[in-house]
């Protein structure tokens, strides 16, 4: 039966109690059973000890007379029981409840009180339920303590999350500010180089521009002088046959005064004879002279230069040579021999007939320099290749003969260099007569010649002369090597 007096006590300080209590009804016959407990029948341990189950035996304990009396008997006979209420004292509640509290004891405590009601029970449970909700209220104190311990801890976690982005953020705009500067250098130095470049360009347009206008000039003025040149050959043309005709006028004359001569010893003297040999021999070289220029100019005009026939009379194989051929009882001379194993036109051939004794180099001067140094001007040409032939010919001790186109020179005279002469055309004459005539003045004093040129006119008729003829290259090698 309840008390007036009991106290409320919490359902978890009779847990022990109420354990006892269901153990007891399930091990009570059906019919044993008192009737407010019968629809807990079945329940296993688990199912009695938690939620309306529970409640259902704390009320069945206070009601149920003969219930509640087996059920505390034999809640008091474990041992646990009995050593509480043994060392229960009224006056030591106080302490005791703490012992048991600190124990972890105090449900034992309280169910051994409200089972066997000792003296001062009252009071005991009343300490015991006060204390208990002492330390509910401070393990919830302590519990919402932790609680925001963690919060706080979790605020902290995220300030810190939260300042380490701020500080990833500032680097990224520091970093992007820095591409940024960085971009519009880049930019500027592009426009500015941009901009270079198209000065450049203007300036490289306004200078092909005027060499324009000057290569149109110089165009028109070539022009002009190859009118001149035509109308100087229509001039040279009439002369060669005036000459020619004069020639073949000499020769039949020379050719009767022979044979009257032969008819009629003592009509000329030797000489007579000689006199009008010599003066045919002389129209012959005029008419050569003729015929070369008319020849040169006519392929010019006609932009190639090839070699008079052989039948020709103006062929300087006929006419310039330094002997009289077949007729004239004259022997021709040899050009330098060339060591056998070796090609004339090649660096090692050259080298080879530029150590034959006498031997005399003519050179076609810008023809040689033109191929050797393109990029330069005339007079830089000239001066390398001077330089160049000075030293070869201190080499090998040969006589070097270079000749240029005088119409770029002027009046300038021939500059001296030690072992090498130097001749310039005539104004208004082109260089390559003037190789040819070298050429053949040494083949007249039976020096063996090597001529250097890579223009065919200049090759056949200097060959037709009697001299060695090799290309540019070749020489250029040699100077160079």
């Amino acid at each position: 039966m309840s008390d007036a007096g009991v106290p409320p006590v919490p359902e978890a300080l009779l847990a022990p109690l109420l354990d006892t209590a269901a153990d007891h009804l399930r091990a009570l016959e059906p019919g044993d059973v008192p009737l407010s407990l019968r629809p807990l029948t079945g329940f296993d341990r688990r199912g009695l000890s938690r939620g309306a189950a529970r409640q259902q035996l704390l009320r069945a304990v206070e009601s149920e007379e003969g219930f509640r009396k087996e059920m505390v008997e034999r809640f008091l006979d474990r041992g646990e029981v009995e050593d509480v209420l043994g060392r229960w004292s009224a006056s030591d509640a106080v302490a005791l409840v703490d012992s048991a509290a600190e124990r972890d004891d105090l449900p034992l405590l309280a169910s051994a009180l409200y089972a066997a009601r000792p003296d001062g029970w009252t009071f005991g449970l009343g300490v015991a339920v006060a204390t208990y909700e002492r330390r509910r209220r401070e393990q919830a104190s302590e519990d919402d303590v932790k609680a925001l311990r963690s919060q706080v801890a979790t605020l902290e976690e995220a300030r810190r999350r939260a300042d380490t982005a701020r500080s990833e953020s500032e680097a990224n705009v520091a970093r992007l500010e820095r591409e940024l500067r960085d971009e519009r250098r880049s930019r500027r130095a592009r426009e500015e180089e941009a901009q270079r470049h198209t000065d450049v360009a203007r300036r490289r347009a306004e200078t092909l521009e005027r060499e324009l206008g000057e290569a149109r000039e110089a165009t028109e003025a070539a022009e002009a002088r190859y009118r001149r040149e035509v109308a100087r050959v229509r001039a040279a043309d009439a002369d060669a046959r005036a000459a020619h005709e004069e020639v073949a006028r000499l020769e039949g004359e020379l050719a009767d005064l022979a044979e009257r001569s032969s008819r009629e010893p003592g009509v000329l003297g030797p000489a007579e004879l000689q006199a009008l040999e010599d003066a045919a021999e002389l129209a012959r070289r005029v008419a050569d002279g003729l015929g070369v220029i008319a020849t040169r100019h006519h392929d010019a005009g006609r932009g190639t230069r090839t070699a008079p026939a052989a039948g020709d009379a103006a062929s300087p194989a006929d006419t310039t040579r330094g002997g009289r051929g077949r007729d004239g009882g004259r022997t021709r001379p040899s050009p330098p021999p060339v060591p056998k194993g070796l090609v004339a036109d090649s660096p090692d051939g050259v080298a080879a007939m530029l150590r034959v004794p006498g031997v005399v180099m003519v050179v076609d001067g810008y023809n040689v320099s033109m191929q050797g140094w393109p990029d330069a001007a005339p007079d830089l040409q000239r001066e390398r290749l001077l330089a160049g032939l000075t030293e070869l010919q201190m080499r090998t001790r040969c006589g070097v003969v270079c000749v240029f186109d005088g119409a770029d020179v002027g009046s300038v005279p021939a500059p001296r260099r030690t072992g090498v002469r130097v001749v310039f055309s005539e104004p208004g004459e082109d260089a390559d007569p003037v190789v040819v005539r070298q050429v053949a003045s040494f083949v007249r004093r039976a020096a063996p010649v090597l001529a250097v040129s890579s223009d065919r006119w200049v090759r056949d008729h200097a060959e037709a002369q009697g001299a060695r003829v090799v290309g540019a290259p070749a020489l250029l090698h040699v100077l160079r090597g």
